[in-house]
């Protein structure tokens, strides 16, 4: 039986957490759950959970109407329910129905820990925010099948894939791993999480002659 997939309400998630084990991702959820109740993003962006019987993954992530942009906060699998595809099943899911309702572009950023799953979707990385995480910013499509062969296109000309907002491009090119001034530790956790990805850090692109972006644009 297909698993369902549908929005839900603050409710819904406050039930569930208060039905789950201690636990990293138990934690996880509770985090995605104060921020969304926080900023009141419950009645405008409600997120979408996965249900194979019980609830099992939850997509925390706002959707614009006026810049067509994905803004993806949180994926969250239930605690216990780790390692059965079910982060998998959700993505493609949500990033279908984004597609579905007019969404154009994804943007996330995504902890070194996390960034070879978000590679497999298909996704490039541009640079490093100010919690040590890598920001991906690209056109969206249906499925990972799609985004990947995209992907591959756009490491012949990046400048397909490079955002065309000059703000959130200065924001990226500003954001470098030096710029930060992390720790030994941290830096070169980072490190190891950009060379894992390979090709697919995509930040001497996005620096090469900015003069050129900026006429692209």
């Amino acid at each position: 039986m297909m698993e369902e997939f549908k929005i839900c309400s603050k409710e819904f998630v406050e039930d569930t957490i208060a039905k789950q084990p201690e636990g990293k991702n138990t934690r996880f959820l509770n985090a995605a759950h104060s921020l969304w109740f926080r900023f009141h993003n419950y009645e405008n962006n409600p997120p979408y959970v996965l249900i194979d019987g019980e609830p099992v993954a939850f997509i925390f992530a706002t959707l614009s109407k006026k810049t067509r942009y994905v803004n993806l906060y949180e994926i969250v699998t239930v605690e216990g329910k780790e390692g059965r595809g079910y982060a998998s099943e959700i993505w493609d899911r949500f990033v279908e129905t984004a597609y579905s309702q007019g969404m154009e572009r994804i943007k996330l950023s995504c902890t070194p820990s996390s960034i070879t799953w978000h590679a497999r979707n298909g996704l490039i990385f541009w640079a490093v925010d100010p919690s040590g995480s890598c920001r991906s910013d690209q056109p969206l499509f249906p499925n990972r099948q799609e985004q990947a062969t995209f992907r591959e296109l756009a490491l012949k000309d990046p400048a397909i894939a490079i955002p065309p907002d000059a703000k959130i491009r200065n924001q990226l090119m500003d954001e470098s791993l030096e710029s930060h001034g992390f720790g030994k530790k941290k830096t070169e956790t980072v490190q190891a999480a950009i060379a894992s990805v390979g090709k697919y850090w995509m930040r001497d692109a996005l620096m090469k002659d900015h003069n050129t972006l900026e006429a692209f644009f």
